[in-house]
């Protein structure tokens, strides 16, 4: 069976609407995914809040929809100028199960840690494994700013810390920190999607009991040794007195989802409390890290 894709990009603030609208018109599937660069708190298969400054969607339609109908409805709904462009291909039937499962395979990070989906067989030969499928929530280890993170846990000594996962998505960065030895982990995602996929993962993973789940405002977090963020730039610079708040002296900072040419603004942000490393880069991505000073308060304090 053929099938239509309709694949336009349009500005972050007609996302919802045209979604909306290629539901209306029997769409079989719909996904999205950046065309401007950024990461996201949560991976954008699925709607939500939060969408990238201009986005790809991708739609598989019936062959027989009227596409002179719909793309007279698409711009009518959000106004010609917020549709950047659009192509239109027919597409082969495929066993979509089966292109995801090609197209993830297990990672491995410092050969300590390996990252591996349940349809494979993972290596014998690393000590730490986490079994975790992708979903609606953002964190596989592919993307480059997860792969840094995970990186990072691995080249330092998780052992007996405490730490905060804060935008923990699918809960990969708090599945390896309790794998790397780490006394309790603090998974907190405004998105009730990651919520559920972090909770899904730390049972899958038998880490339950090593990984509080909740919402921000849910619980009281403690004063944490480490704390990953791995958000966009705007939380990372609004929430840095509370980061502040939350991280111990002598504690890290480890900040992601951040385009390497944002980080001199994250950088001037954060030191004011820590003292900052040389960032991290791979391709166009950043990742910041630092330490806690002693007796600089948080500007919360």
């Amino acid at each position: 069976m053929s099938w239509l894709q309709l694949t336009l990009e349009c500005e972050r603030n007609a996302v919802e609407r045209l979604c909306a609208l290629l539901e209306r018109f029997s769409a079989v599937s719909i996904s999205l995914s950046a065309s401007s660069g950024e990461a996201m708190l949560a991976e954008g298969i699925g709607l939500r809040e939060d969408f990238w400054e201009r986005t790809r969607i991708s739609a598989l339609l019936h062959k027989d929809t009227d596409l002179d109908i719909l793309l007279a409805c698409l711009r009518n709904c959000a106004g010609t100028e917020q549709i950047l462009g659009y192509q239109i291909e027919m597409v082969g039937d495929k066993d979509w199960v089966s292109e995801v499962q090609q197209s993830h395979h297990p990672q491995v990070f410092g050969n300590r840690l390996c990252v591996c989906p349940g349809w494979c067989t993972p290596p014998d030969d690393i000590p730490h494994l986490i079994m975790l499928d992708p979903g609606l929530a953002f964190g596989t280890g592919g993307h480059d700013t997860t792969a840094m993170c995970l990186d990072w846990l691995v080249q330092n000594d998780i052992t007996g810390r405490v730490v905060i996962d804060y935008g923990c998505g699918s809960g990969v960065l708090a599945l390896a920190a309790a794998a790397l030895g780490a006394s309790h982990v603090y998974a907190v995602d405004i998105d009730p999607q990651a919520l559920a996929a972090a909770r899904s993962n730390a049972d899958r993973n038998q880490m339950q009991f090593n990984i509080t789940v909740a919402y921000p405002g849910e619980i009281e977090l403690p004063i944490a040794d480490i704390l990953l963020a791995n958000v966009l730039l705007g939380p990372i610079l609004e929430l840095a007195p509370e980061f502040a708040r939350l991280v111990g002296d002598g504690g890290a900072v480890v900040l992601s989802g951040l385009l390497a040419v944002q980080s001199e603004e994250c950088l001037a942000a954060y030191q004011t409390w820590f003292n900052m490393d040389t960032p991290w880069y791979r391709r166009e991505w950043a990742l910041l890290h630092g330490i806690r000073m002693q007796g600089c308060q948080s500007g919360q304090d």
